[in-house]
């Protein structure tokens, strides 16, 4: 009797459970409703690949109300060779590379350094920048990133803390205990969750037609935080509790992880809090900032360095990583026993007057080219003080970014003009009328076909290759073949382009090194022998020059006039080696198929006499 009394008492706790229970079955059944996954298989001929969901931001951006942002749709091997070394690069925008993509990232221009660095090894570097996340979003993805058998992470994550995604400053939040949000970021994983969530965004004010707001502007809820505000401390407690997570499940699965602490521009960045209201002149913030640059001008550096940054600490929109968030990821790396990138040192040793300012950045905080290639140095670096690799040198001595064109510098000038005009940077109309060219007409055009037009990448640099062609600056038309063979290398028609431009440029290690990679891609390898053949000839290996005209000559694709230029060249090949007798045959039975090529019967004729 005293079981059955229990029983009924407990069936009201349980019926709600069954109920949610068979609806989340019958949902799982029907495949309604499920949360977009991170990763995703993919086939390309024999091949499986784990392509990353470009659009995984919509698990906590609703695009009804907002922007959403995407991941790079980047792809690797399913099955993780034994020589292959996968590092992921986590965190925000910065991580992400904004406003710049493809070879400006941090992690585009490490994964150049580590393949420099380590010639013959297997390098998958994976961006899983995403702006307007913060470490919330981190602990939702780390389960599923920790599956794909990294042998490395790199974090690079603080400046979102209070205006990403859950953060305390937000519009997309769920409170202010983050182990509330980690618990419902875990719910989120049901379907039946999902399914009430889209039906709560049913009623969220959608997008008003013409509208074209800023991520930045719609993410934010408290848009000042004063320096003494409780945001403040659940910020911190959220942040390092978020740490905790993350790196405790990275130690529980044996993966490495490499941190770094927070780079910003303080020399060139007014408080945001008085750019976005510019009657804020008397706030701490703004009066630290003057008096960093009367120091400044005064050439008073380390007082003026100490002044600016007290002022972004100070700052009311905090868009910058405090340093008590810095403090926090110093904690943790020795807490860990991770290496720690110390990036604000590098970027003080990096700028002109030891404050870093806009010689290294694009806006408040995203780094310029320079900038992301000096944090890629700095993570190289750190991968030393790890098990991962052999201890080796930097090969690139240049300290310039690797692959980066003049147009990608556009692109983001194009992209940051229109920040910049929003808020908290202004509250102007965006009028690109008043867009001063970093360049010249062309790569704006470019950059503006590529951002609003939704122009393809690789054809908005082989467009700039054309233009460069045409004007004769051969060198920058190679560099921008080579951008897009480097983050497009199945795209065959940009080798045999890269060779041709290379060889009227005299380049002949660069086409020697595109021919080996196109040789590794394609069954027609007839002119591509050919072109290793001259660029062994012109950089004085005449052996290896006459193996791979050999070659050449064997190919079935060969067309009857390239058939006739690869055996004229491998008579001129003979030659040089002392065969005159087997030039002569090769000559001879080039004309009995090509009567009409004057040069080889000119050549057989001084031969004969």
């Amino acid at each position: 009797m005293k079981s059955k009394t229990i029983i009924l008492n407990l069936l009201p706790v349980f019926i709600p459970f069954a109920l949610l229970a068979l609806v989340e079955l019958s949902l799982w059944i029907v495949d309604a409703y499920p949360q977009p996954p991170l990763f995703y298989n993919v086939t390309e001929g024999d091949t499986s690949y784990t392509q990353i969901n470009s659009q995984v931001g919509e698990r906590y951006f609703d695009k009804a109300i907002m922007p959403v942002p995407n991941l790079y749709p980047q792809k690797f091997s399913s099955e993780k060779r034994t020589e292959t070394i996968r590092i992921f690069c986590l965190g925000g925008s910065t991580t992400a590379g904004f406003p710049y993509e493809m070879t400006v990232p941090f992690s585009q221009q490490l994964a150049l350094l580590l393949k420099a660095d380590y010639p013959g090894r297997d390098f998958e570097v994976i961006n899983m920048g995403l702006s307007a996340i913060n470490s919330f979003t981190i602990v939702d993805w780390i389960p599923d990133i920790l599956k794909q058998q990294p042998d490395l992470i790199l974090l690079y994550m603080g400046h979102n803390e209070f205006y990403g995604a859950y953060g305390t400053g937000s519009t997309i939040s769920l409170g202010h205990d983050g182990r509330i949000v980690r618990l419902i970021l875990k719910m989120q994983k049901f379907r039946v969750v999902q399914m009430i969530s889209s039906i709560i965004r049913g009623f969220s004010d959608p997008l008003s037609a013409g509208a074209n707001p800023t991520l930045m502007e719609k993410v934010i809820d408290d848009k000042f935080i004063e320096s003494n505000s409780v945001l403040r401390i659940k910020t911190r407690e959220n942040f390092s509790a978020n740490l905790d997570v993350i790196l405790n499940a990275c130690k529980s699965a044996g993966v490495p992880v490499v941190l770094s602490n927070l780079v910003s521009n303080i020399k060139d960045q007014i408080p945001l809090d008085m750019t976005s209201n510019p009657q804020r002149t008397s706030t701490k913030a703004n009066k630290l900032y003057l008096k960093g640059l009367r120091e400044f001008r005064q050439g008073d550096t380390t007082t003026a360095h100490i002044s600016l940054t007290r002022e972004k600490n100070q700052d009311q929109v905090p868009f910058r990583g405090n340093d008590y968030l810095i403090e926090i990821l110093q904690v943790k790396a020795g807490r860990f026993a991770h290496p720690i990138v110390d990036m604000k040192s590098a970027f003080r040793r990096a700028s002109n007057s030891s404050i870093p300012g806009n010689e290294l950045f694009s806006d408040h905080l995203h780094p310029n080219p320079i900038g992301y290639h000096l944090m890629a140095r700095e993570f190289r670096k750190a991968i030393d003080r790890t098990d991962l690799l052999p201890m080796t040198s930097i090969q690139d001595t240049t300290m310039l970014p690797i692959l980066v064109t003049d147009l990608d510098w556009e692109i983001g000038a194009v992209h940051i003009f229109k920040l910049m005009q929003r808020w908290p940077f202004g509250n102007r109309s965006v009028d690109y009328t008043n867009y001063a060219p970093l360049y010249n007409d062309m790569t704006v055009q470019l950059a503006k076909e590529y951002l609003f037009d939704h122009h393809v990448w690789s054809k908005a640099h082989s467009d700039m290759a054309d233009y460069y062609l045409d004007l004769g600056d051969l060198n920058n038309a190679c560099l921008e073949y080579q951008a897009i063979i480097e983050m497009f290398p199945g795209k065959t028609e940009y080798y045999s382009k890269l060779v041709e431009c290379a060889k009227q440029a005299r380049l002949w290690e660069l086409v020697k090194q595109t021919c080996e990679k196109a040789v590794e891609i394609t069954t027609s390898r007839g002119m591509i022998y050919f072109n290793l053949a001259i660029s062994h000839r012109m950089t004085g290996n005449i052996e290896e020059a006459m193996t791979y005209i050999e070659l050449a000559i064997k190919a079935p694709e060969l067309t009857r006039v390239q058939a006739a230029n690869v055996r004229f060249t491998y008579a001129r090949f003979l030659l040089e080696v002392q065969k005159p007798s087997e030039a002569a045959s090769v000559l001879t039975e080039l004309l009995n198929d090509s009567p009409d090529f004057v040069k080889a019967q000119e050549l057989l004729n001084r031969l004969v006499n």
